[in-house]
């Protein structure tokens, strides 16, 4: 099993189309996890997502895949505003179904800047 300290995931790299075909597939979900976070942040004063204001992009800008024996997980960094990034995982399986994994959050962030890289994570 992957972790945070041993993974098998590759190299983060610009977005291609097999990527951007994924992480495009499951817009819908990452849209409603940040509308979670927002409704999230608001009741509890988590500030997660303080720094974005609204979607208004979503665009694939980095990429890693993780093979796993049930297929690959993929990393993604997305911009959904000037300069604001997601950064997402999703599973695409060996038969070509792909499902959302998860945003990548910590305490008090969950949006990153063009320059924080992309990196494994779990939650």
């Amino acid at each position: 099993m992957s972790s945070e300290q041993n993974n098998a995931m590759g190299p983060v790299q610009p977005a291609d189309d097999e990527a951007k075909a994924v992480f495009h597939e499951v817009k819908e979900q990452v849209v409603a996890q940040l509308h979670k976070l927002r409704h999230e942040d608001q009741v509890h004063g988590l500030h997660e997502i303080d720094d974005l204001q609204k979607i208004s992009i979503y665009k694939l800008y980095q990429y890693a895949v993780e093979e796993v024996s049930y297929g690959w997980n993929y990393f993604g960094k997305i911009e959904v505003d000037d300069d604001k990034f997601v950064h997402a995982r999703a599973h695409k399986y060996h038969d070509g179904r792909i499902d959302f994994y998860s945003l990548h959050t910590e305490p008090e962030n969950a949006i990153w800047s063009r320059d924080e890289p992309l990196e494994y994570f779990i939650d």
